[in-house]
C-alpha cells in the first residue's frame, strides 16, 4: 500500500501539472486497471489536491499584491504547498522515506538493513541495498536518476525516447532497456550489468553522451554488455572486465537479504556485513584480518557470521557493548 499511495500522489501531480501526453494518458489508465487499489489511491490523492486549491484560494493573496493567480501568488505558492503536503504522503519506517524535492526531483532511501523496491511512474523498477539514497527526476526528455549513497539494481523499462541516466559522483550510466546494478563505496563506481547493454561515462573527461544508443565512444566512455562489469575510481578511466552470471548473483545476493563470500578477506567481509548493521564487528589482529572467507549469511545475523568465522579460522568472537570483536585463539574457558 506504501508503493500504491506513492505512485497515486505522483500520478495526481503529473495530472494536475497539465493536460497529459497520449502515451501518459494510456501508461496512467494501465496502472488503474491493473488493481483494484490504484483507482481509490488516485482518488484520494486527487482529492488532497483540491483540499489544497481550496486552501489557496481562502489563504488569497499577499497584501498589497493584486495577482489572484494561485500558482503565482508569493504568500503562498500551490507548488511550495505541494512540496510541502505530498512530502508526507511518503511512508517513515524503518528508515526508509520518500519526499518531493523542490526540483520536481523525488528522493528516497533505505535504512540500515533494509532492501527496498520501488516502481517508478515510468515501468521502472529499483531495488535499493541498505543504507541507500536515490534521487529520480522523470520528464518527456529523459530519466535522471542519482545515486547519492549506497547501491541500487534498475530495471529499466525500454523507450528509446527518453534515456535512463544514472549518475553517481563524476560516473555516469545510460541504458534504454536493460538491468544493472551500481554501487557507490567513497570515491569509487562499480557498475554490473546482468542483461542489455549499457553506456558508462567518466565526466570528468567527458561533458555527458550523445545521441543514438548506447556505444564505445572513446575516452572516458564504455560500453558494457551483459556479464560485464565496470570499476570507475579517481583518476582512471572505466575499467571494464567479464563477469560470469553465478558471480554477478553472488555479488547480488544482497537482493534476498543475503552476503556471499568466495575467498575475500575477513576484513573485506566484515566491512561488508557491517553495511548491514548497526552493531558492528572489529577485528582485532591483522593476520586475522587478511585469513579468506567463504560462505553465505544472513546479511542482519551479525552474531551467526562472527560465530562462523571464528569457528573457521580458529579465532573467537566476544562480545563489547554493541562491538564484536574477532580476535585469534579458541573461545576462553
Amino acid at each position: 500500500m506504501e508503493t500504491i499511495n506513492e505512485l497515486a500522489a505522483r500520478w495526481a501531480v503529473r495530472a494536475d501539472a497539465g493536460n497529459l501526453s497520449p502515451d501518459e494518458q494510456r501508461e496512467l489508465d494501465s496502472w488503474l486497471a491493473a488493481d483494484s487499489r490504484h483507482l481509490g489511491a488516485y482518488v484520494r490523492a486527487r482529492a488532497q489536491w483540491a483540499d489544497l486549491d481550496r486552501l489557496v484560494a481562502l489563504h488569497g493573496p499577499r497584501r498589497g499584491t493584486t495577482n489572484s493567480n494561485p500558482d503565482t501568488t508569493p504568500a503562498l505558492s500551490r507548488r511550495r504547498l505541494l512540496a510541502t503536503a505530498l512530502a508526507g504522503v511518503g511512508v517513515l519506517g524503518g528508515g526508509a522515506c520518500w519526499t518531493i524535492l523542490r526540483d520536481d526531483r523525488e528522493r528516497y532511501s533505505s535504512g540500515i538493513g533494509e532492501v527496498r523496491r520501488i516502481a517508478l511512474a515510468d515501468g521502472s523498477t529499483l531495488l535499493m541495498n541498505t543504507n541507500s539514497e536515490v534521487t529520480v527526476r522523470l520528464t518527456k526528455e529523459r530519466r535522471d536518476v542519482r545515486l547519492v549513497r549506497g547501491e541500487a539494481l534498475f530495471e529499466v523499462a525500454p523507450d528509446k525516447s527518453r534515456p535512463f541516466i544514472v549518475r553517481a559522483n563524476d560516473t555516469a550510466v545510460r541504458a534504454v532497456g536493460t538491468v544493472f546494478a551500481v554501487r557507490l563505496e567513497n570515491a569509487r563506481v562499480d557498475v554490473t550489468v546482468t542483461e542489455g547493454v549499457v553506456e558508462v561515462a567518466d565526466l570528468r573527461t567527458r561533458s555527458g553522451f550523445g545521441q543514438g544508443p548506447p556505444a564505445d565512444t572513446g575516452a572516458g566512455v564504455k560500453r558494457l554488455a551483459a556479464h560485464q562489469r565496470a570499476i570507475v575510481a579517481p583518476a582512471r578511466p572505466p575499467d571494464v572486465e567479464p563477469v560470469v552470471p553465478a558471480e554477478a548473483d553472488r555479488r547480488l545476493a544482497w537482493r534476498e537479504g543475503m552476503v556471499s563470500f568466495d575467498g575475500e578477506m575477513l576484513q573485506t567481509a566484515v566491512l561488508e556485513i557491517n553495511r548491514h548493521n548497526r552493531r558492528q564487528i572489529v577485528v582485532d589482529d591483522a593476520s586475522l584480518a587478511s585469513m579468506p572467507v567463504v560462505g553465505v549469511f544472513r546479511a542482519t545475523d551479525l552474531d551467526g557470521f562472527a560465530a562462523a568465522a571464528a569457528a573457521a579460522l580458529n579465532a573467537r568472537a566476544t562480545r563489547d557493548g554493541d562491538i564484536i570483536r574477532l580476535q585469534h585463539g579458541p573461545p576462553r574457558n
